[in-house]
């Protein structure tokens, strides 16, 4: 049953508000093919592991620096060891859009790229660019 939502980092949930307009991607249930082959008939034989993964591209709208720290920590409550936060494994509940459900998952996020639009020196701000943010499920 669809909460609203569509995804939470450490159970918090990321407002849908961050996301821009049609800024939801996702790849769920990923087939891996372990063994493919053609008998001596020419048919396709596979094997296909039953451990399937998902890949999510968020496209974040653009954030304030108040906007981009808040970001940041609802990212931080979601890391699963903190000791080690050069491995940006993550828990993360996201709608799974094959299953039509919510799915919990380890993900690894892979480097983001920020860029700035605008600095306010008089107000102490920067204003981020719309960013996107991949998920990859361990």
């Amino acid at each position: 049953m669809f909460n609203g939502w569509l995804i939470s980092f450490g159970g918090v949930v990321l407002p849908n508000s961050f996301i821009l307009a049609d800024g939801w991607e996702s790849t769920p249930n990923q087939r891996v093919e372990i063994d493919a082959y053609r008998d001596a008939n020419v048919l396709l034989h596979r094997e296909t592991s039953g451990n399937f993964k998902t890949s999510l591209s968020l496209n974040i709208r653009s954030l304030t620096l108040e906007e981009m720290t808040a970001f940041k920590a609802v990212i931080g409550l979601a890391t699963l060891d903190s000791t080690d936060k050069k491995q940006r494994r993550l828990m993360v509940t996201y709608w799974n859009d094959e299953e039509l459900d919510y799915k919990t998952a380890t993900m690894y996020m892979p480097d983001v790229t920020y860029s700035i639009h605008t600095i306010s020196e008089d107000r102490n701000d920067i204003e981020y660019n719309p960013f996107t943010v991949e998920l990859i499920e361990y």
